[in-house]
C-alpha cells in the first residue's frame, strides 16, 4: 500500500458511492482507496481505514450512512439541516459517527443537483429557483461546503493515521467573461441605432443619445469596448481569462452583433489569440441541440479551431438534458453552474467536478466548473452598493482560499462601461484581481 492509501468498508458498491468517494477522497484529498465488503478483511487490516455503513464494525473511524448512495431512484426526501462547527450538512447522524451528518450523502445531494431533478418552481427564465435550495435557505450559499467536508475528513483521518499523505491544495482565480453584447452602439446598423435613440428619447436620456452619436462619428470609444482593458488587467496580475462569445440568432434575449460582421469577427479572432475561447450558447439552446450545434460551428469557423467549452446564456439550463446535449456536441467543460440571483456555490463546491447524470445513474466525462459570483448579481438582484458588493466578494474569496479551491468569477465586458449602475466596477474588478492574485502568489 502507498502512503496515500486507505481501506474503506461499505456494505456494497454503487455508481453513486464510487463517484462521491472519487470526488472527495481522490480529487480533493489525493487519496487512493480500496473498497471492501468483508468485515474480517477490514478488521484484520493494519493500515489507514474507515467504514461507511449503518453501524460501525469496531472502534474505527466511522461515518454513518443513509440509503441515498445505494439507491438508483430520484424521489423527494425530507431534508434536515445539521449545523456543525462553521458548516452545515444533511441527513443527521448520531454518535459514534465521526460527524453528526452523512458527509458523503450530503456531498452527493449537492454536487449531483438532486433537488433539480425533482418537481420545482422555475423563475421567469425557466431556471431552477435558488431560493428552493436548502443551502440558500440555511444561509450557507457562500460557503463551499463540499470542500469543507473534505478538509474535515482529512483532519479526522490525519488524527487517527498521522502517516497518511494528502495532496497539497492550491488556490486559483480564473476570471471569465461573457460577451453578450460586444459593442453598445458600434456595428449595429442604422435601424438598431435609430431604435436605441428613440427609446432613449422616450425616457429623456439625452446623455445616451449624445454618447451614441459621438461613438458613431468615431469621436468617442464605444462604452462596451473594454477588451484592451480586460486583457491588460489580467496580464498585470498573471491571470488567464476565458471568453464566452454569444453567437445566437437575434431574439429578445440574444442581442449581439451580427456574426458575419467583419469587425465582430476580427474581435473574436483577437480574443481567441489572447485567451481561451468558448461558446456562450444562446437563450433557447439549452433545449434545442440544433441551435447549439449551429452556434458552435459558427465559432469554430471564425476561430478555425475546435470549441470544447461552454457557458449557457442567462445560466439557463435544465438537468440532465442540457448537459447531455453538450456531451453529444463535443463540449468537454461547462461553466454554467451558478445562480443569477445568488452569489455563491450552487453545487456546494468550488472545485471542478464531473457531471453525474442521475437519470442514467452514471458519471459522465463532462467537467463542470462552478462559478462563485457574477457581476450582475450584485447590481440586478442584490441591489448592493459598491462597498457591499466588495464585502461579499471578499468573503467569497476568503472562503475559497481557505479550502484551496478554484475561484471562477463571471464578468461582462459591458460591466466596465462606468455607466449608470456600473460606475466604480472597474475598481471592483481591479481589487478582486489584485487580491486574488496576491493569494495565489502567497501559495506558490
Amino acid at each position: 500500500m502507498t502512503p496515500n492509501s486507505v481501506l474503506i468498508y461499505t456494505p456494497q458498491s454503487t455508481n453513486r458511492l464510487v463517484y462521491i468517494f472519487d470526488l472527495l477522497l481522490t480529487d480533493l484529498l489525493g487519496l487512493k482507496y480500496t473498497l471492501t465488503h468483508d468485515t474480517n478483511e477490514f478488521t484484520n487490516a493494519d493500515l489507514p481505514k474507515f467504514s461507511y455503513s449503518k453501524t460501525p464494525i469496531g472502534n474505527e473511524v466511522f461515518f454513518s450512512a443513509v440509503n441515498l448512495l445505494w439507491e438508483i431512484t430520484v424521489v423527494p426526501k425530507p431534508i434536515a439541516i445539521v449545523e456543525h462547527k462553521n458548516m452545515a450538512g444533511f441527513y443527521p447522524a448520531l454518535p459514534p459517527s465521526a460527524l453528526p451528518f452523512d458527509v458523503f450523502a450530503s456531498s452527493f445531494y449537492m454536487v449531483s443537483r438532486y433537488l433539480e431533478y425533482l418537481p420545482s418552481k422555475h423563475d421567469n427564465h425557466g431556471r431552477f429557483r435558488g431560493s428552493q435550495s436548502h443551502i440558500v435557505k440555511a444561509g450557507y450559499i457562500e460557503k463551499p461546503l463540499v470542500n469543507m467536508y473534505a478538509l474535515e475528513i482529512k483532519a479526522l483521518l490525519a488524527e487517527k493515521f498521522p502517516s497518511l499523505v494528502f495532496k497539497p491544495g492550491q488556490f486559483q482565480y480564473i476570471p471569465t467573461f461573457d460577451i453578450d453584447i460586444a459593442y453598445s452602439y458600434s456595428y449595429k446598423g442604422w435601424k438598431r441605432n435609430l431604435g436605441g435613440m428613440a427609446k432613449a428619447f422616450l425616457i429623456s436620456d439625452f446623455t445616451a443619445i449624445k454618447d451614441r452619436i459621438l461613438v458613431l462619428l468615431n469621436r468617442k470609444k464605444d462604452p462596451f469596448d473594454n477588451y484592451d482593458y480586460i486583457l491588460e488587467e489580467c496580464k498585470k496580475h498573471n491571470l488567464h481569462p476565458l471568453f464566452f462569445i454569444l453567437l445566437g440568432d437575434p431574439s429578445r434575449f440574444d442581442k449581439n452583433i451580427d456574426p458575419e460582421h467583419p469587425a465582430f469577427r476580427a474581435l473574436i479572432k483577437r480574443l481567441a489569440n489572447a485567451a481561451k475561447m468558448g461558446i456562450h450558447l444562446s437563450y433557447k439552446s439549452h433545449i434545442d441541440p440544433k441551435i447549439g450545434r449551429k452556434e458552435i460551428e459558427r465559432l469554430e469557423e471564425i476561430i478555425d479551431d475546435i470549441v470544447t467549452i461552454n457557458r449557457y446564456h442567462y445560466l439557463r439550463f435544465e438537468l440532465p438534458i442540457s448537459y447531455q446535449s453538450l456531451i453529444k456536441q463535443g463540449i468537454t467543460d461547462d461553466y454554467s453552474m451558478g445562480y443569477g440571483p445568488h452569489a455563491g456555490f450552487r453545487a456546494g463546491i468550488c472545485t471542478p467536478f464531473y457531471f453525474f447524470n442521475l437519470r442514467a445513474n452514471e458519471r459522465t466525462e463532462l467537467k463542470i466548473h462552478p462559478i462563485a459570483f457574477m457581476d450582475t448579481t450584485f447590481t440586478h438582484y442584490y441591489r448592493h452598493n459598491n462597498r457591499e458588493a466588495m464585502r461579499t466578494l471578499r468573503n467569497i474569496i476568503k472562503n475559497v482560499y481557505e479550502v484551496n479551491g478554484t475561484l471562477y468569477g463571471l464578468w461582462h465586458n459591458s460591466s466596465f462601461s462606468e455607466q449608470r449602475e456600473w460606475k466604480g466596477w472597474r475598481k471592483i474588478f481591479e481589487k478582486v484581481s489584485e487580491e486574488a492574485s496576491a493569494l495565489m502568489q502567497k501559495d506558490e
